[in-house]
């Protein structure tokens, strides 16, 4: 076993070497970011019968998982990992935190739904030739958790507001009259192929696109990093150091690919759990423990 004090001596030398480094510009991207999301909280005090705080998750979920740096658990995971008795929609972040942590997720997405609204304005006398039209507004805000670390990195909105003659419903397969119209809603199972097609399920799809691109900006990895080389510097008792830190925008929970030194060819994947100095932090073994050596290499997957 290597004495204490020698195990210093080492960390001292190679914080002191990391600090002197000289910075250059290198691509380093990093590997997919899994998102555990969980359900929302609900604050629009929509009269419907639909269970929003399941549905907008469950549909965000689909345009993130369009994004090949982004794997999205099933919906299904916060049940199989929930205490016997606990609430599913009445999760604490201390909760959720530690189920995306034993679900081996790298983000936990919580949100509020902040409108889900449908105003109806009628003009003149329907019955002369007056008319009614909508406005849906929908609007829905997200927060990012990186569980390793319980630090927020960052929050999403989105937002859309549409406004039409009708809402586009059909009730059993007949459109609905405009008087019963917002009555039809309930007929129509929440993200259905009929829900998207309509005036709140249009304003829905752009909000909750425009929400999975801002997500979606946030998880995005420091892609280029200011080391000219960035690599692993020492491995010891199955701790690695790598010369990337603080000036590279590089956080706990960050992954990355790693390659041997000379090749192109991976050989294990890296995750960030100390940031020491400007270019040096500490990373654990997620893939090629044993494989990953001094002198290897972040490299792009």
């Amino acid at each position: 076993m290597v004495p204490w004090n020698s195990r210093l001596a080492c960390s001292a030398s190679l914080l002191w070497f990391a600090l002197h480094l000289c910075p250059g510009r290198s691509l380093a991207i990093q590997p997919q970011e899994v998102l555990l999301i969980t359900p929302f909280k609900d604050h629009s005090h929509f009269p419907g019968k639909w269970d929003l705080r399941q549905g907008i998750p469950l549909l965000l979920g689909e345009f993130l998982r369009k994004n090949e740096r982004c794997l999205v658990l099933s919906p299904d995971t916060l049940s199989a990992f929930l205490p016997e008795g606990e609430d599913l929609a009445s999760l604490s972040d201390g909760q959720t935190l530690r189920i995306g942590r034993e679900a081996r997720a790298d983000l936990v997405v919580t949100g509020d739904i902040r409108s889900f609204s449908i105003n109806r304005f009628s003009m003149g006398n329907p019955f002369i030739g007056g008319y009614t039209s909508y406005v849906v507004l929908v609007e829905v805000e997200a927060h990012l958790l990186r569980t390793l670390s319980a630090a927020r990195i960052g929050e999403a909105r989105g937002m859309a507001e549409l406004k039409g003659r009708d809402l586009g419903l059909t009730l059993l397969g007949k459109p609905t009259r405009k008087d019963a119209a917002l009555f039809g809603l309930d007929e129509i199972p929440f993200a259905s192929e009929g829900f998207r097609v309509t005036l709140v399920g249009e304003a829905a799809l752009q909000a909750l696109q425009q929400l999975a691109e801002e997500i979606e900006a946030l998880v995005s990895a420091p892609a280029v990093l200011q080391q000219k080389n960035p690599k692993v510097l020492s491995t010891e008792d199955g701790e690695v150091y790598l010369n990337v830190g603080v000036a590279d925008k590089v956080e706990i929970g960050h992954k990355f690919a790693v390659c041997s030194q000379g090749k192109a060819q991976r050989i294990g994947l890296l995750q960030i759990v100390e940031v020491y100095a400007q270019h040096l932090s500490k990373a654990q073994v997620l893939e090629g423990q044993g494989a990953v050596q001094e002198g290897d290499v972040l490299c792009a997957e």
